[in-house]
This record gives C-alpha cells, sequence and structure tokens, in this order.
C-alpha cells in the first residue's frame, strides 16, 4: 500500500512539472487560391492554370532539382525540364513536352521528382499544389513538403495523396498547410506509383501571403546608431528575460552567472543584464559575461522566456573568439511552449576563426511549425578552450497572432499538428492557435478509430483544463495508442462562456509496427528498474527524488522509445509515459496484457538468459509456446520476444549459441516448430572477457558484434528462421575496476564503444537496443552492475550520457544507407541520410585508438562541398573548409559525424 500510495503522488508530482498529415482540397485542374492567398513561387500568370488577374507576390522565387539523398530526382526529370521556361513554374501543364518533365521508364521500381523552392524571402505558406498525369501509364502516388528558414534545416509540414482517377488528364492535387507556416525555402518530394512507368509532372505552385519584418523577440536594449542593436532594428515588446540553467545535463559554469550583469560594472545600458544590453561588440567585462579559467568542455546553457508563444526565425550568439584558447565551437537550440516538452533544432558550429580576436557572431536559425515560449541555447566552449566569452545574444521571429483583435462569440476550430514519435506516443501542437481572441479556456482533444466531424456523443481522450500545463503551452504529449492502427484527431475549444465547438475536421494518422524500423531512431532504448532490484542499493529517503531526476534525463536524452522493466505498475506506466516512454515487459500471464496494451507495451519475454541459469531448452520450448498461444489470444498485436540469451558465443556447450541450437532442436524438426513459439529473437551479446580480440583491437572492443551477429543469424537461417527481426535487451560495458566477465573501460571509452555498438546494430538490421543500464546501481568500483550506467548513483551523467545524447541527437531521424567503402579494420564508418537536413552523414572512428594513444590517425576525405560539419561524440562541433576539395578530419575510438551535401569518399588514412 505505501509504494503505490507513494507511487500516484509522485503521478501527480510529475505531471504538475511536467508524420504530419494533411488535408487534400477538391481536384480542380484551374489553380484556386484560399481566401488572401497567393502565388508565391514564381509561376507564370496570363496562361491556362493562372489566367490573368490571379493574385501573386513577385518574389523572385526559383526552383532547383534535388540530386542528392534517399528521395534524389530521376535524371529524366531534370533533362527534360526546360530551363529557359521552367516547366514546373511556366504556368502550362502537358501533354505537351515542352510544358511538362517526365521520368525515365521504370515500372515495378520507385523514382522521385524533388524540388526545392527558394522564394527569397519567409512568407507565409498556406497551400502547395501538384498538377501530374494520370494516363494509364502515368502517375503521381503522392507528395510531401517541408519547409525550412535557412536552406539547411527541414521540417515536415504534410503530404497529400493523389485521389484522382485515371485517365483524368493532368490533375490537381492540393495540401493545404494547416496550420500555415513561416518558410523561405519549401522542399516538395514527389513520389512516383511503383505500378506505374513514369511520372509525368505538370506544374508545382506554392500559396501564400506577406509577413511582417521579421523583429527582437528577446528584449535586447537598443543602442544609438553604431551598434548592432540599434534604434532601427524591429522589436517586438515581449518583456522577455533569461536565466542561465544550473542543473545537469548542462550545468552552466558558475563563473558565467556570477559575472553576468555584474553590478560592480558600468555596462552603459542602465544595468540591463549582459547578454540582452544591446552591445554586441564590446570585448569589455562591462557587457561581457566569462567562464573560468579552465572550462574546457563546459557548458553555458540559457532559457529566454518570451512570455508568448512566437515562431523563431533567427539566433544571434556573440562569443570571443579569441588566441584560440577562448572559443565557444557551437550552441544546440531547443524549444518549448510550456517549459517542460522541448524540441530540438539541432546544432550550429562556429564557423569563425579561433584567432579572430573580436566577439563573433554564430547566426542559428528556427524550423518552421516549431513554435516557442522558451528558447533554450546550449553554448559548448570547446574541449581545449580555457574560458566561454559570451557577449550577446539575439532571439529574432514573427508573431503568430494578435491578441488585440475584438474577442469572439464563437471561436475557430483549432489547427494542429500532430507528430508520432513511435507506434505509441503522439505529440499534439496548437501552439500558434489565438486563444485570447477567440476567448478560450481549455480544449478537448479526440482520438477516435472512425472519423467523425462533430464530438457530439463522443468522450475527449484528454481534457487540457484551465491553468493546466497543456492548456498554457497548447501542447500535449499523449499515450498510449496501438499499433498499425489508425486514428482521427481533432483537438476543440472550449468558449469562456458557450461551451464547446463541436464540429471538427479531423487529422488522421497511423501508427506505424511495434519494431518500428522506418528511421533509425526506432533503435533507443534503455534499461532502467524505477526502483532497482539486483545489486541495487536503495537511496533511502531521497530514493523518490531521485527516480524524479531519473525521468527528467530520460527525457532530456530526446529520443528514447522504451525503457525494460519486470514489474506492471500502473504508476511506472504513467510516469514513464508522460517522459515518452512505453515499456518492455516480462510475461506473467494474459491477466496483465490488457492493461499493459493501454499502458504502450506491446513485447513480452519469458525468460532472461535462461542459457545462464541451465534451462532444460525442451522445457523452455513448451513454456514459450504457451506463453505465445495465450498472449495472442488476449492481442494479435503483442509480440513474444525470446529468449534473451546471454551471449553469442560457443565456448561453452550448454550455454549461448549451442543452447538457442539445443532451443530450436527439441522440436525434432530443426526448429520448423519453435520458431513459430515466438515473435523476436532476443539475445544480450555482451562482448566478454574471454571473447578472442578482433585482430588489431583491444579485447572487449565492440567491433566484435560483427561478428556475433553474422552467426546469430547464421544460426536461425539454419532452422529456417533467418527472416525474423532481431532486438537486443541488453548490451553495456562496465566502468568498474573489475575486469572479470567484461573488461575495464574508463568512462570516455565506455561512451565511445555506446556509440560504436549502437551503429554496429544499426548497420545488421537490429530493430531496437535496450543499453543496460541507465543509472549506476550503486557505488562499488569494482562492482560490474555499480558501473554499468549512463548516469552514476548520485544522479549525474556520465560520459556516455552525453554520447547517448549526441548520437539520438544526430541519427535519430535519419535512413541508414550503408558502410563507408574504401576503408578497413581498424577503420570503421556507416553512411545516413538526414531528409530534414538535406544532408548526407558519414560516420568514422579508429577502432585501434586508445584513450592513452598520444596521436590519431586522419582521414583525406573527398567532397565537392565547400566545407563540411562535423560533429563529435565527445561533444564538440567544427565546420571545416575544404582545400582543393578534400578536408582533413582527424581520428580516434571517438566517432565524428560529417555532414555533407553530397556524398563524401575517402581517400586514405595516414
Amino acid at each position: 500500500m505505501r509504494f503505490m500510495k507513494k507511487s500516484c503522488a509522485l503521478v501527480v508530482a510529475f505531471a504538475f512539472l511536467l508524420g504530419l498529415v494533411s488535408v487534400v482540397t477538391p481536384l480542380e485542374n484551374v489553380a484556386q487560391a484560399a481566401n488572401g492567398e497567393k502565388v508565391l513561387s514564381g509561376n507564370a500568370i496570363g496562361g491556362t492554370l493562372f489566367p490573368e488577374g490571379t493574385a501573386a507576390i513577385a518574389t523572385g522565387a526559383s526552383y532547383t532539382w534535388l540530386t542528392e539523398g534517399i528521395h534524389a530526382t530521376d535524371p529524366a526529370l531534370i533533362t527534360s525540364d526546360d530551363t529557359g521556361a521552367p516547366d514546373m513554374t511556366d504556368g502550362s501543364n502537358g501533354p505537351d513536352d515542352n510544358t511538362s518533365s517526365t521520368t525515365g521508364s521504370a515500372e515495378g521500381s520507385a523514382a522521385y521528382g524533388t524540388l526545392i523552392y527558394d522564394l527569397k524571402s519567409v512568407y507565409k505558406v498556406s497551400s502547395v499544389k501538384v498538377w501530374t498525369d494520370t494516363d494509364n501509364n502515368s502517375q503521381m502516388r503522392n507528395f510531401e513538403v517541408y519547409a525550412s528558414f535557412d536552406g539547411v534545416t527541414y521540417n515536415r509540414v504534410g503530404a497529400a495523396d493523389n485521389a484522382n482517377p485515371p485517365d483524368s488528364g493532368f490533375a490537381l492535387v492540393t495540401l493545404a498547410v494547416k496550420p500555415a507556416v513561416y518558410a523561405q525555402y519549401i522542399k516538395v518530394i514527389m513520389h512516383k506509383d511503383p505500378a506505374k512507368q513514369v511520372m509525368r509532372l505538370g506544374e508545382v505552385a506554392v500559396y501564400g501571403d506577406t509577413l511582417e519584418p521579421m523583429a527582437i523577440l528577446s528584449n535586447n536594449y537598443l543602442r544609438s546608431s553604431g551598434y548592432f542593436y540599434n534604434t532601427s532594428l524591429p522589436k517586438i515588446a515581449t518583456g522577455a528575460s533569461y536565466e542561465w540553467l544550473t542543473d545537469y545535463p548542462f550545468v552552466t559554469d558558475g563563473d558565467l552567472i556570477k559575472y553576468d550583469n555584474d553590478s560592480s560594472k558600468n555596462d552603459t545600458a542602465g544595468g540591463a543584464p549582459d547578454l540582452i544590453d544591446g552591445s554586441s561588440k564590446e570585448s569589455d567585462a562591462a557587457s561581457t559575461t566569462n567562464s573560468i579559467w579552465g572550462s574546457k568542455g563546459k557548458f553555458g546553457t540559457v532559457v529566454f522566456n518570451l512570455n508568448d508563444v512566437y515562431q523563431i526565425g533567427k539566433i544571434d550568439v556573440w562569443t570571443l573568439a579569441s588566441g584560440g584558447n577562448k572559443f565557444m565551437d557551437g550552441y544546440e537550440v531547443l524549444v518549448s511552449t510550456d517549459g517542460v516538452n522541448y524540441t530540438s533544432l539541432g546544432y550550429t558550429p562556429n564557423a569563425s576563426s579561433r584567432t579572430a580576436n573580436v566577439i563573433v557572431n554564430t547566426p542559428g536559425y528556427g524550423v518552421p511549425g516549431k513554435h516557442a515560449k522558451y528558447v533554450k541555447i546550449i553554448m559548448h566552449n570547446a574541449n581545449n578552450s580555457e574560458i566561454l566569452t559570451v557577449g550577446e545574444v539575439a532571439i529574432w521571429g514573427w508573431k503568430l497572432y494578435d491578441p488585440a483583435l475584438p474577442k469572439k462569440s464563437t471561436p475557430d476550430q483549432v489547427e494542429f499538428t500532430a507528430e508520432l514519435k513511435n507506434y505509441s506516443t503522439l505529440y499534439l501542437d496548437w501552439s500558434s492557435y489565438n486563444s485570447v481572441v477567440n476567448n478560450v479556456t481549455k480544449y478537448g482533444v479526440y482520438i477516435e478509430t472512425s472519423p467523425f466531424g462533430s464530438t457530439a456523443g463522443l468522450t475527449p481522450k484528454f481534457v487540457a483544463e484551465a491553468k493546466s500545463l497543456e492548456q498554457v503551452g497548447k501542447y500535449l504529449s499523449y499515450f498510449a495508442l496501438k499499433p498499425e492502427t489508425a486514428y482521427y484527431v481533432a483537438v476543440t475549444p472550449f468558449h469562456s462562456t458557450g461551451g464547446e465547438r463541436k464540429d471538427v475536421e479531423t487529422l488522421k494518422i497511423t501508427t506505424p509496427s511495434v519494431l518500428g524500423g522506418e528511421k533509425v531512431g526506432d533503435i533507443f532504448a534503455i534499461n532502467d528498474a524505477p526502483y532497482g532490484g539486483g545489486n541495487y542499493v536503495h537511496h533511502g529517503e531521497t530514493e523518490d527524488v531521485f527516480l524524479m531526476n531519473k525521468l527528467r534525463l530520460l527525457r532530456d536524452l530526446g529520443g528514447i522509445n522504451k525503457n525494460r522493466w519486470w514489474d506492471h505498475s500502473g504508476a511506472m506506466k504513467t510516469l514513464y509515459g508522460k517522459s515518452g516512454l512505453n515499456f518492455h515487459y516480462f510475461y506473467h500471464g494474459p491477466g496483465f496484457v490488457q492493461s499493459d496494451n493501454n499502458g504502450g507495451a506491446y513485447t513480452f519475454s519469458t525468460y532472461n538468459e535462461p542459457d545462464l541459469a541451465k534451462r532444460d531448452p525442451a522445457a523452455a520450448a513448451a513454456a514459450l509456446k504457451a506463453n505465445h498461444d495465450s498472449l495472442k489470444a488476449v492481442s494479435s498485436k503483442s509480440l513474444l520476444v525470446e529468449p534473451a540469451l546471454a551471449g553469442l558465443d560457443r565456448l561453452k556447450a550448454d550455454e549461448g549459441l549451442n543452447w538457442l541450437d539445443a532451443l530450436y532442436n527439441s522440436d525434432g524438426q530443426n526448429g520448423a516448430l519453435v520458431k513459430t513459439y515466438f515473435d523476436v529473437m532476443d539475445v544480450h551479446p555482451y562482448v566478454k572477457y574471454e571473447y578472442p580480440a578482433v585482430p588489431g583491437l583491444e579485447q572487449g572492443a565492440p567491433e566484435k558484434l560483427l561478428q556475433s551477429f553474422q552467426e546469430l543469424k547464421t544460426v536461425m537461417a539454419s532452422h529456417g528462421d533467418g527472416e525474423k527481426p532481431i532486438v537486443v535487451t541488453e548490451l553495456g560495458w562496465s566502468t568498474y575496476t573489475g575486469g572479470s566477465y567484461l573488461k575495464t573501460v574508463d568512462r570516455s571509452t565506455q561512451r565511445n564503444y555506446l556509440a560504436r555498438a549502437y551503429m554496429h546494430a544499426i548497420a545488421n538490421g537490429i530493430r531496437t537496443m535496450h543499453w543496460y543500464d541507465f543509472a549506476d546501481d550503486g557505488t562499488e568500483t569494482n562492482n560490474l552492475e555499480h558501473n554499468l550506467g549512463l548516469i552514476d548513483w548520485n544522479g549525474k551523467p556520465k560520459e556516455s550520457y552525453y554520447g547517448y545524447y549526441t548520437l539520438i541527437r544526430v541519427l535519430k531521424d535519419s535512413k541508414y544507407l550503408g558502410t563507408v567503402s574504401n576503408i578497413a579494420n581498424p577503420y570503421y564508418g556507416y553512411q545516413f541520410w538526414d531528409e530534414n537536413k538535406n544532408k548526407y552523414i558519414t560516420s568514422l572512428w579508429d577502432a585501434s585508438w586508445k584513450t592513452t594513444s598520444s596521436s590519431s590517425r586522419t582521414a583525406q576525405i573527398a567532397t565537392s562541398d565547400p566545407g563540411v560539419t562535423i560533429v563529435g561524440i565527445d561533444g564538440s562541433y567544427k565546420y571545416m573548409a575544404a582545400v582543393s576539395g578534400v578536408v582533413s578530419v582527424p581520428l580516434t575510438g571517438a566517432p565524428v559525424f560529417v555532414y555533407s551535401l553530397a556524398g563524401v569518399t575517402v581517400n586514405a588514412i595516414n
């Protein structure tokens, strides 16, 4: 009873602390603009599609075909485009080839046409239209739209299916972008129907309207002329303020806080805090703030409160680059509407010279549709920089609505975005809704499995009550959904006097499978026992505080999908669910399955390392069959994940792969029956101390996984089970002083091994991998279990936590492409494509390097880019200019990630 009461109190405490879909408009062949929207994309006016008088803005827009990445444009589309009067904006359709463009003939295969429009300035974009041929050999299946401010970081803002009937000519498909987004760059990815021979495109048009100029939101003091922040600049009176963060994971160096707005020094701006005193050119202590000497690799983390929700356009971060030993190498920006749930906008490296000897600006940009009341900026002092000196930070952007307009008696419908983190967790954002003018005090959230046009007779799944976190932030993290299920979602406004507006326009979402696999980030998972177990040392009276701290740090990682635990506590489902995590459970009979499904859990295991426990394989097989039958009788979507082997070796006759062989063979039919007793193969591929080393590498290095995974797949295939998905529910390295089971590693090596292990798993098609584990179980230095965590027993992040954080940020939205060519052991690397960045990500490392090594190798990388951005797993950022088409990248055991517009090749490693 005491546990449950405590857990319920924690749920209340936590609650207190605490793709996109499209609407297709009616099909028409002549462009019809919605009220107030105008053609932005430079389409010729006066022809068939855009008659004289069509509302348009002379933006000077142009487009290019994207030739890189997963959705690279079919070459035939580009060669058939008329460069004199580009086909996609000439104002005309086919069938004349002079006014349309066609892919090469490729029946039975995918092909794409990917356009990037530069509107030359930022506009409010409200719709995108595509005209495409529908004859019996041509079909565009659908198109997606992404938006960007800087042409570097994009956000998917919608998709539209082509519902036109065959042989209806060049027919129009429309995406209404709801809510409308602010953007300069619009990327349109058109997908050919694989069943058709070609995709013939006639025209693409972007619609929207003008915006007010971007204005300062961060309350910077505007000085007289001569300063960068002077009285000539537009500024919105937000009353914004900022604070430095002092909590983990990104603790601000104490001196940065101590010397900010130092009252003993006159900053000539009436005592304005240093970051917003308007003096961006300064180099004196009166208007800058400095970390302590020796702050190598330390952070300065500041959060701006803008007091209302805005669209962030640009961010200026002014820091000192001097003498090579005073240099911020980059920063990360995160945005939030509620101050709890943050979204990362990515990293911005400092491209300035380290010896500029002045305060330099490192500008970053917002992301269309990612709105903010709170803006968190995590500045990183370079790993070889002694001091971080910050001069000014300015946040620019636009109003999303005018709260001073007359109030409405009937509120507008709520437009919102819906983003799936995984099959279970849904993020809803309606932060651009004008709740003041609409006089709305709360919202209802409806999530149904059938379409609906009114909420009459329905019960909301969630109500954002007045003054709640969700009502104020206009943002909801909702769990738990069912996998592979279509949902219809609506958010309704409740007027302060007139009740609920019940008529709705729903968004349809379809959840992915339990194991996902559509993106690399589906692999990220953890082992974290909320209240410990085994060798766990309890924290006594502070155990609840420790749990809440873990949940915050888990949420801050930003991409953990699932946690593995043995209990079925409803309170823990709620606590972890609010942090975006669902559970993988042990199967304890059908009585728990429905409630576990309701909490987001759809994977279950019977055993944990049955080979080590010397379980009889035949008896284990019988137990698996019984559990599989009873599990499926309750929920066909639930998966039995077995058998959690303790290793992938044949060192002992009754363990590892030998035990797995015996499990399969126990049916007397080479596994023909046994393979049907479970849905997913589960292994614990620890790289044991006794394993022979990979040639040239240290014993225990994660590159051994490549051999282990291959041997596992060989065994599975030999029993006719080669197509079964594989997950890893335990893998880790311990920072203990022992060395009997796993090799001893220092904290930096644990971080490096984590990143390398995950990438090897991704390359081998592993669907989910749970790091073991999140927190050290105690403080004994020679105890393996007390040192496996990403955070220590006191809750302080270890280097591996920051490595996991970086790995998730870099790879979670990417797709795996393959291995880097022209390298071999001890050098390793993989290549990925990030659609949101329009860039390749190439990872590289030297597996033979040790933390005690005195020198590193250098990879000579050939690139057609003028330069590349490099993010290190050690937290470093760097922009490196190419010299004669080559960039020299130092390699160590810590992986680096090279961002490039075009694919890179490794010429040599010196």
